[in-house]
């Protein structure tokens, strides 16, 4: 056999890898794109490229890593780490999961508001009802924030309404409510891949 036909070996990538492992508990599948466009319209978001191409090909995931997290070797400083862990759910769109779902948990989801945060979307979910938000917009476009959940009820009437998603996002951070996790939605995937 010449070496011209020798297929070389490649590696999966991060989403690959960490919906593959035996974290997920959970996989949904694909969107469905007209889906998606459907449920930006109806909320006045965007999507990231990013985290539309993890809902073509995943939909969302369940997951746990509370048990391993401290064990696993990852760069991130310790609050990474917890927030990582403490996320155990990224959400899809039309899966038809009662509760990982957003077409079915957004028209009543207390613990994120889009009036609140038009310039943020919830993404994931976690204990405490601590979720994952990407930005949308400003110099934050596609970040990923952690949001305290047990703070909620103390920022819903916060005045960020008249702000700029920039003055808006950059008081949450200040006021602890928001906290930068990952870059955009494959740095945030990279990262649950180095668990494994």
């Amino acid at each position: 056999m010449s070496s011209d036909n020798v297929i070389p070996f490649r590696r999966p990538d991060a989403l690959s890898k960490f919906a593959a492992s035996s974290f997920v508990t959970r996989r949904y599948g694909t969107a469905d794109a007209a889906r998606l466009s459907a449920f930006e319209k109806r909320y006045g978001i965007h999507f990231s490229d990013g985290y539309r191409n993890f809902l073509m090909r995943e939909n969302g995931l369940d997951y746990s890593l509370a048990p391993e997290a401290d064990k696993a070797t990852i760069d991130d400083d310790r609050r990474d780490r917890f927030v990582l862990s403490d996320i155990n759910t990224l959400f899809g769109i039309g899966n038809g999961h009662t509760y990982y779902d957003l077409e079915k948990l957004a028209p009543k989801m207390d613990f994120h508001d889009y009036d609140f945060t038009p310039f943020a979307h919830v993404i994931g979910l976690g204990g405490d009802f601590c979720t994952l938000v990407e930005i949308s917009g400003g110099r934050y476009d596609g970040h990923i924030m952690y949001t305290d959940g047990e703070l909620f009820s103390g920022f819903r009437g916060a005045g960020v309404a008249y702000k700029s998603t920039d003055e808006a996002v950059d008081y949450l951070v200040e006021a602890g409510y928001y906290s930068v996790i990952a870059s955009d939605v494959c740095d945030l995937i990279t990262k649950y891949a180095r668990f494994v």
